[in-house]
């Protein structure tokens, strides 16, 4: 009985452990208006980019939705990811990252960002 009981306790960890990691979509009027409910937490948000930063170690992503304007900060990406998301014709993009509040704004440190190219833009050397 000990064993079963053990064995459920480590189940029910795991399964938290995992369910802890999942980014989970954030409603972007709230990410605005209320930082500290969103700090610390793994979140995805999609947008157009409407700002890249000169050194390119940061960009802006603009909701259409709620018309709010959010920091991503890029510097977990390697240099290469940040070039190639910079370099190409991009205007939307998927961020998934962790909140933190600098400043009092609320910002996503991004772990991955997906582009999402428009079709009839051809980024291959191709002529």
């Amino acid at each position: 009985m000990t064993i079963i009981r053990v064995t459920l306790t480590v189940l029910l960890l795991a399964m938290v452990a995992v369910a802890g990691d999942a980014y989970e979509p954030i409603d972007t009027t709230n990410f605005a208006n209320r930082a500290d409910v969103y700090d610390g937490r793994l979140v995805t948000i999609s947008g157009a980019v409407v700002a890249v930063k000169a050194d390119g170690k940061s960009i802006q992503i603009f909701d259409t939705h709620t018309k709010a304007l959010i920091e991503v900060n890029l510097l977990k990406l390697t240099k290469a990811q940040r070039n190639a998301l910079i370099l190409h014709p991009v205007r939307n993009v998927s961020v998934y990252g962790k909140t933190e509040v600098r400043n009092g704004l609320l910002s996503i440190d991004a772990h991955k960002v997906v582009a999402q190219v428009d079709e009839s833009v051809s980024i291959t050397g191709e002529q």
